[in-house]
């Protein structure tokens, strides 16, 4: 059954009664959309089928595409990804902030995700509606931009995207404007750090 909420947020001081609807949402298996201190996300459980394939078609991605994770601390970061000392000092330096570190997956993630790919990205968002999303939620979550495939940017005014994913199942966390610059891309899966994306994070950190 199609289900879709738009739930509004102060984006500096989120109501708790909104994350927690949000959280009952993602674990009925919808995808949400979510800020971050640089673009708005799109965000489910690893385990949703639907939800993954309702993000793939919106923004027609196929089977090389980079997914991230979303993740609360380091300790939840290290059961999904595959972390040496060199990549737990970096990743302790820079987040939370404004970075995405590919790293080898684990094979705590479900394989069908990531096709032809077998790194993820790492994402530690500095904003309070994701921190006390991610908080509450107590997990780590599958994540991608929310970049519609006719858009040459990530989609930043509610009001404009919020009628383009009505007909979905999910639910939209509106705080406002959210930005355009993507995240730095640094993968670390090789022995010295390289700096695949220039985005809003600084690198060398």
């Amino acid at each position: 059954m199609h289900q879709f909420e738009h739930l509004r947020l102060h984006p500096e001081r989120p109501q708790i009664r909104q994350i927690r609807r949000a959280v009952a949402l993602l674990q009925q298996g919808l995808f949400i959309v979510v800020p971050t201190d640089t673009t708005y996300v799109m965000m489910c459980k690893p385990t949703s089928s639907n939800a993954i394939n309702d993000m793939r078609q919106l923004r027609q991605l196929d089977s090389s595409h980079l997914w991230s994770v979303v993740c609360a601390n380091l300790s939840q970061a290290a059961t999904c990804v595959g972390m040496d000392n060199q990549a737990h000092r970096i990743l302790k330096r820079c987040l939370p902030g404004p970075y995405t570190f590919i790293l080898p997956a684990s094979s705590s993630l479900p394989r069908r995700i990531f096709g032809k790919r077998r790194d993820v990205g790492i994402r530690m968002p500095d904003h309070p509606v994701c921190q006390m999303l991610l908080e509450e939620y107590g997990d780590i979550l599958l994540c991608t931009t929310l970049q519609l495939p006719d858009e040459a940017h990530p989609a930043i005014d509610p009001d404009l995207f919020v009628p383009r994913l009505k007909h979905l199942s999910c639910a939209i966390l509106d705080a406002g404007w959210g930005g355009m610059e993507p995240t730095s891309v640094i993968d670390l899966c090789n022995h010295e750090p390289e700096l695949l994306r220039t985005g809003a994070g600084l690198w060398p950190a």
